[in-house]
């Protein structure tokens, strides 16, 4: 009983701000620019301030087939997670692996992989801070034709396709700006809606991703201060239609806990595209 109480007495369930869609308002959009330092410009969004549950108290519990998202406790052998080079020799064929293992994947495909820092001093990205779930259901397997040829991904789609995120703090532990995960089984189709990313950086590129619009009921999760021998799978689509997760929508979020002074969070996120045997 007593450690029991004393668990429950150390969660860090937080109240945390996230951006949402505007229920019945106009269709979001977001404006990428030139500049890597400049802001970036978002319509349609609304403020809600909601209950972030503290996930290390259920991390064995998550699946990527029933929440959207699992957590993962294995150190990577890579030494600088700047190094583009050391990354891609040495810390892609371990996302490889780990994604053939968690989907019994018959092939993993890397398209790229972002670092992300909250200090606007640097040329990285900030992290993303709207909720937002990276693919659509069009844009899902448009993605992965671009990435690996039609043809190619018209044989994948003969199998289920799934696309995981694997994203991995490369500084610790994580105190500013940690990342919140809504539970896929807790959300309607209805509650994803379209969004247009605009690239000026590229073009004026237009790209397609779902934002969320806040209802009762949602459970969002994130796990507290972070370190760098631990990572989180997110699923970003999956063709399947049978009643697992699809969709994880996710966001960056200001953690009220965040002491003054606190390192600037830095991270990875690899982005997978995988053939799993029907």
């Amino acid at each position: 009983m007593e450690t029991t109480l004393r668990n429950a007495e150390t969660r860090r369930h937080v109240q945390g701000e996230l951006l949402f869609a505007l229920e019945g308002g106009e269709a979001p959009t977001i404006t990428v620019p030139l500049d890597d330092r400049g802001t970036v410009r978002r319509g349609g969004l609304d403020v809600r301030s909601v209950l972030i549950a503290d996930g290390r108290f259920a991390a064995s519990s998550f699946s990527l087939d029933k929440e959207g998202f699992a957590f993962i406790n294995g150190p990577s052998a890579v030494t600088n997670f700047e190094d583009t080079v050391e990354v891609e020799q040495n810390y892609y064929p371990e996302i490889r692996d780990l994604v053939a293992r968690s989907l019994g994947a018959s092939e993993v495909e890397i398209f790229d992989h972002t670092i992300r820092v909250t200090d606007p001093e640097t040329s990285y990205r900030r992290p993303a801070s709207h909720a937002h779930n990276d693919y659509t259901e069009a844009s899902g397997p448009g993605r992965l034709a671009d990435m690996i040829g039609e043809a190619r991904a018209n044989e994948w789609m003969d199998d289920r396709i799934v696309q995981v995120n694997v994203w991995r703090p490369i500084s610790e532990p994580v105190q500013q700006m940690p990342l919140a995960l809504l539970d896929a089984s807790s959300i309607d189709n209805a509650d994803l809606v379209e969004t247009s990313i605009i690239n000026e950086r590229q073009g004026g590129r237009i790209g397609k991703i779902y934002s969320v619009m806040h209802r009762e009921g949602q459970s969002w999760f994130y796990f507290p201060e972070m370190k760098m021998s631990e990572a989180i799978m997110i699923k970003g689509f999956d063709s399947l239609k049978d009643g697992r997760a699809r969709f994880t929508p996710h966001s960056a979020f200001e953690d009220p806990h965040t002491p003054e002074g606190a390192a600037p969070r830095r991270s990875i996120e690899v982005r997978t595209f995988a053939r799993v045997p029907a």
